[in-house]
Order: structure tokens, then sequence, then C-alpha cells
């Protein structure tokens, strides 16, 4: 369920230097839900006001009731809160996981509301992906295999979803640096490196401007030796926009291993 604490704290402190104001679009039963989701996306995904993202969002569940595009964005927008929020200094734990749980409630009304959603089960593998990385995804094997089944069920609804290659890419980039013999008894031998390159060759592929998906991409390509495809995947780095709030930070560490491997 919401926790008002959290959200307290979310438009409190996280985003300090945004105020949650009134969205510019007046809120009422002659707007559409095509308007509010792209006045929604404007915030989430160009200017990174998540607070007015979130009210936005709020507004228009109160419009526009158990709509699966409202509800997964509810998720994505509690989950990048959470991510940016790991990157500040002195952030506390349980808030983050509070986040992450809150994100993954909402995936799940989400599915539950279109079961046909690709972006509703992609949201729901991050956020559960992310509470297992956090309780230690070797105590947490479950949440693995969970996310490993949402994220898979989104590739299946649609192949063409950037984010959720990227997902299954991590997932079986992460989960198959432990050896086969060590991780099989657990039921987590399915993860393989070589699929990981695959899937994060689709995903750049399918949005060549994240530099998210080039920075992780190219450090499994630097573990499997292939210094070549790495180096490609990074040179690009340095003129691709923002994407996420985050994307200063990932150019940075990007160009920092673009030299690490032309140095090599």
């Amino acid at each position: 369920m919401v926790r008002p604490i959290l959200y307290s704290f979310f438009v409190a402190i996280l985003f300090f230097s945004f105020s949650i104001q009134s969205a510019t679009a007046t809120v009422d039963e002659e707007v559409s839900l095509e308007q509010m989701i792209e006045e929604i996306d404007y915030f989430a995904e160009k200017t990174f006001e998540h607070g007015k993202a979130l009210e936005l969002l709020y507004n228009a569940n109160d419009l526009f009731p158990g709509n699966d595009e409202i509800l997964w964005r509810i998720s994505r927008t509690y989950a990048d809160s959470a991510e940016v929020l790991q990157h500040t200094p002195d952030h506390d734990e349980d808030t983050i996981l509070g986040l992450y749980e809150t994100s993954r409630d909402y995936a799940d009304r989400a599915i539950e509301a279109n079961p046909a959603s690709s972006m509703a089960f992609t949201r729901r593998a991050i956020a559960t992906g992310q509470i297992a990385l956090y309780r230690g995804i070797w105590s947490a094997v479950s949440l693995v295999k969970e996310t490993r089944e949402a994220i898979e069920k989104a590739v299946e609804l649609d192949n063409e979803n950037s984010i959720a290659h990227f997902v299954l890419a991590r997932s079986h980039a992460e989960v198959s640096q432990r050896p086969r013999i060590v991780r099989g008894p657990l039921g987590l031998g399915w993860a393989n490196i070589n699929r990981a390159l695959d899937h994060f060759d689709i995903a750049v592929a399918l949005r060549p401007d994240y530099i998210r998906y080039r920075l992780d991409a190219a450090r499994a390509f630097i573990r499997e030796k292939d210094y070549g495809r790495a180096e490609d995947l990074l040179a690009r780095v340095a003129d691709l926009p923002n994407n996420s709030q985050l994307d200063d930070m990932y150019r940075e560490q990007a160009l920092e291993l673009l030299e690490e491997v032309r140095s090599r």
C-alpha cells in the first residue's frame, strides 16, 4: 500500500531542489488520459521533476482509477526516486527499500489491471530486483527468480521493450558472476553471460542514446575481455543527451572506463 511517510520524505528531502506545485495542466474531467500522460512523461523523462510527475499521477489515478498506464508510471516514479536517493549523501536504506516496495506494489496493481502490459511486468522486475539486491541476492533467491520470471514475461509481451532487454541482461550478468556449481543447487543455473551480452546488444540497438545501457553493456564485455566491443559502446557516450537524472554520473563513469579500455 502507499506509504505516506515515504511520499512525504520524497517531496520534502529527496528532491529538495524541486517544490511541489500545481501542474500546468488543469486537472478536471475534460482533460484526457493521453494529455495527462504526456505531461507526466515530460516531468518524469525530460525535466526529472518526479515530485510533479507523482502529483499528476495521483490526480490521474483519481480520474482514471485502475488504469495500467497510470499504475506502472507510479511504480516507475517510486523506483526512480529510490535510485536517485541511493546516490545522495547520508541516505537511509530503509527509506530506499520502502520506496522499492511501494514501486513493486503499484507494478502488481498494473499487472492486475492489464496482464498483457509489458511495462507493468518490467516495472515489477525492476522493483523486485532492487529489493533482492538490498537484501542480498544469495539470501533472497526467491526474489531473484521472481525478477527473472517478470522480465522474461515483459520481453515475451513486447520484444522491442528496450528496458526489459536491459534488465534481463543485467539479471544474467549479475547472477552469472558466481560459478554455476554454486548457484545451480539454488535454482539459479539459468544465468549465462553470453545471454547477457545478447540482451545488452538488443537494448543498445533499440535505444542507442541511453548512456546506462552502454555503460553496463561495456562492463559485461570487458568481463569477457572483448575490449573492442566495449570501446565501441563507450566511444559515443560523450555526445549523448541526458535521459535520466543520473546520466551525468553515468557519463563520467563511462568516460573513465573508456580511458581504461584504451590504455590496455
